[in-house]
C-alpha cells in the first residue's frame, strides 16, 4: 500500500488508464491458474515496476496458499508463488471456509456493487472477509480510505454509519423481551409473538408486536409502552391469511422462542441494539426452514440481520448473518417489488381495519395508503 501511494499521480493515473483485463477477467485467470485452490481475493499492484493482479487461493486443509501474478495489460501469466498461510490468520481463514457454501454472488458482482455505492472505480482489491460475522467482499480502492463491504449472501452493502449518523431505532433486547410478555399476557392464552418492531417516540420507546392465534387464525397488533398495551385484534387479508396458515402449520416445530433468539444475538454482539425480530419460514424441497430473525445495529454501528434457528433448543441452532434488506413501503408480499400483487392485496381490504396494510396509520385502509403504493411503483 504505502509503495502505491508513493507514486506520483500522473504515474498512477496513467497506470490505471492502461489497457486493462480487469478484475472479472483476473478471477477467472486466477481460478484457471490454480484449479485445485479457492480463490479468496484478488489484487492489483504494481511489482518492480510492472502492474499485475494477484491472485490468493488455498487448499481446503488451509496448508498451502497459491499466489498466481497476471500481467495487467495482456493477461500474460507472471508466476505463481506457493506459501504456507500465516498462522495468525487460520482461524479467520477456516470461519470464511465454513461460510463459502452461502455465497449467492461473485467477485464481479461485489465490484459492480460497490463501485456504484462508492461512485468510484479505481479498484485496489477485492477480497472476502468476516465483517459483523457477515461473509461478505471487502472492496477497496486506491485512495487508501474507502473500503465497501458487500455481503456474499444478498449482495447488499453492509451499512456502516458513524456516531451522528442516523441508524435504525433500536432498544436494549431485555426491552423488546419485556413488550412481548405483557403483549402475549394481555392478549391471553392461544396468543404468540411472531414479529416485533421497535419505535422511539416522544413518549418513550414504543414496541409494536404482531401476534397471531393458534386457533382461530386470527391476528392482533400490540403496541407497548412501558406498561400501557393497546391492542388492534384484524381479520388477516388473504396473503396475511396463507402467513397465518404457514404460522400454525409449524409453530410445533419452534422451540427457541423470541427471548431465545435475543439471547442468542447478544451474545453474539454485546452491547448491541434490537430493532427489530422476526419469525421466518421458507418451503424448500427438504421441507420448511423455520428461523428468527434478529434486526440489530452492533456497538460499532453496523446493521445486521442475524438469523437463529427456531427449530433447535435455545443455545445450539446454527446461526449467520446477513446485511439487512430494507424493502419499499407497499410492497406488502416483500417479493421486493411494489406491483399490481400488493394493490389487489390493498384494495381487498379497503375500508378495514388492518394494521400491516394501513401503510400511513390513518386506523384504515384508504386512498393515504393507495398514494403510497402508486408513489413507490416498482413496475
Amino acid at each position: 500500500m504505502q509503495r502505491i501511494l508513493a507514486l506520483s499521480p500522473l504515474f498512477l493515473a496513467t497506470a490505471l488508464a492502461s489497457a486493462d483485463i480487469g478484475f472479472p477477467a483476473a478471477v477467472d485467470l486466477s481460478r484457471g491458474a490454480v484449479p485445485q485452490g479457492t480463490l479468496l481475493g484478488v489484487q492489483l499492484r504494481d511489482r518492480d515496476n510492472v502492474w499485475g493482479y494477484e491472485g490468493d487461493l488455498y487448499d481446503a486443509a488451509l496448508t498451502t496458499n497459491w499466489g498466481p501474478r497476471f500481467h495487467q495489460d495482456t493477461g500474460d501469466l507472471i508466476g505463481i508463488g506457493v506459501d504456507s498461510p500465516d498462522s495468525s490468520n487460520i482461524s479467520n481463514l477456516q470461519a470464511i471456509f465454513a461460510r463459502l457454501d452461502t455465497a449467492t454472488i461473485d467477485f464481479a458482482d461485489a465490484q459492480t456493487t460497490a463501485n456504484t455505492a462508492s461512485a468510484r472505480t479505481d479498484v485496489e482489491r477485492i477480497q472476502f472477509d468476516l465483517e459483523a460475522g457477515i461473509l461478505a467482499f471487502q472492496v477497496e480502492y486506491f485512495d487508501g480510505v474507502t473500503k465497501i463491504y458487500i455481503d456474499s449472501v444478498t449482495g447488499g452493502v453492509i451499512p456502516h454509519f458513524n456516531k451522528g449518523e442516523e441508524v435504525e431505532q433500536t432498544i436494549p433486547g431485555a426491552t423488546m423481551i419485556s413488550a412481548v410478555a405483557l403483549a402475549e399476557s394481555t392478549l391471553g392464552a392461544g396468543w404468540h409473538a411472531f414479529q416485533t418492531e421497535a419505535e422511539l417516540e416522544d413518549a418513550g420507546a414504543t414496541v409494536e408486536v404482531l401476534l397471531f392465534n393458534l386457533k382461530s387464525g386470527m391476528l392482533a397488533q400490540a403496541e407497548v409502552l412501558g406498561e400501557t398495551v393497546i391492542v388492534t385484534e384484524f381479520t388477516p387479508s388473504d396473503a396475511q391469511a396463507s402467513m397465518v396458515w404457514e404460522l400454525q402449520a409449524n409453530w410445533a416445530a419452534v422451540l427457541t422462542g423470541i427471548d431465545g433468539a435475543l439471547a442468542a444475538a447478544e451474545v453474539a454482539y454485546p452491547l448491541a441494539g434490537i430493532n427489530e425480530v422476526e419469525l421466518e419460514i421458507e418451503t424448500e424441497k427438504t421441507g420448511p426452514t423455520i428461523s428468527w430473525r434478529v434486526g440489530l445495529v452492533t456497538a460499532d454501528l453496523i446493521e445486521v440481520d442475524y438469523f437463529v434457528d427456531a427449530t433447535t433448543p435455545a443455545g445450539s441452532g446454527f446461526r449467520f448473518a446477513t446485511a439487512p434488506i430494507n424493502g419499499l413501503a407497499g410492497d406488502l408480499n416483500q417479493d421486493g417489488i411494489v406491483n399490481a400483487v400488493d394493490l389487489t392485496e390493498l384494495l381487498g381490504s379497503w375500508s378495514a381495519v388492518n394494521p400491516l396494510l394501513d401503510l400511513d396509520g390513518s386506523g384504515t385502509v384508504d386512498a393515504g395508503d393507495l398514494t403510497i403504493i402508486l408513489n413507490n411503483w416498482s413496475v
